[in-house]
């Protein structure tokens, strides 16, 4: 009888015990997502500032509730596998955001930042693309789950390159032979990350797509 009080005793404790530290536990992640989750969005909100930046010097950004609400209307059609560009379903593609980007108090494009499905996970970039619909400026700001290597060569400016000067009336599309060139629309692919090279041209493809909407 004593036994079983004990046993009873002793499994009350323990459930109490690992109650209070489940709650502080609980607490303590509150807290610190609290004190960090500030830090964070600032500096998530630089990084993107300094994207645009690069992608489209010289400019001013600042958003425009008209775009807001094509681009609602645009990432709806992408969703439900409408929107296509050389025969390829862009239902993987998603522009989060889209500003308008003016140049001394003049309209000059848009900076927009979208992403695609890549070989590990969604492929995320910058975009600079002026009003005659030319793409300015691209940074790949995230591709962690990627093949590796594709961070260090997106970064360098011969592979980016390719796509600056490629416009809304071209279907931008991926080769391996090393023939790629801003007149065809080819983009020579990274040696060895075909398919996250294929997801930055998708994505490249949905964003050109989408300005070349807001002009019709």
């Amino acid at each position: 009888m004593a036994n079983n009080k004990t046993e009873k005793n002793t499994l009350v404790h323990d459930t109490i015990s690992l109650f209070v530290i489940t709650v502080v536990a609980g607490l303590l992640l509150g807290i610190v997502f609290t004190v960090t989750k500030k830090p964070i969005e600032q500096q998530e909100a630089k990084t993107k500032a300094e994207a645009y930046e690069a992608v489209y010097e010289g400019a001013e950004f600042a958003e425009d509730p008209d775009t807001d609400k094509a681009l609602e209307a645009y990432n709806e059609e992408l969703a439900a596998g409408t929107v296509t560009k050389g025969g390829e379903v862009l239902s993987d593609v998603e522009i989060t955001e889209a500003l308008k980007a003016s140049v001394d108090g003049q309209d000059a494009g848009y900076v927009m930042t979208c992403s695609a499905k890549g070989y590990g996970g969604e492929v995320e970039l910058a975009l600079g693309i002026d009003n005659e619909g030319t793409v300015k400026g691209i940074r790949i700001t995230s591709c962690s789950n990627e093949t590796p290597g594709l961070g260090q060569n997106s970064a360098k400016e011969d592979w980016n390159g390719q796509f600056i000067g490629m416009t809304t009336g071209q279907e931008v599309a991926v080769v391996k032979d090393n023939t790629g060139s801003t007149e065809s629309g080819t983009i020579n692919a990274i040696s060895g990350a075909t398919i996250t090279s294929r997801a930055v041209t998708r994505a490249v493809d949905g964003a050109l797509g989408f300005v070349a909407g807001l002009s019709e």
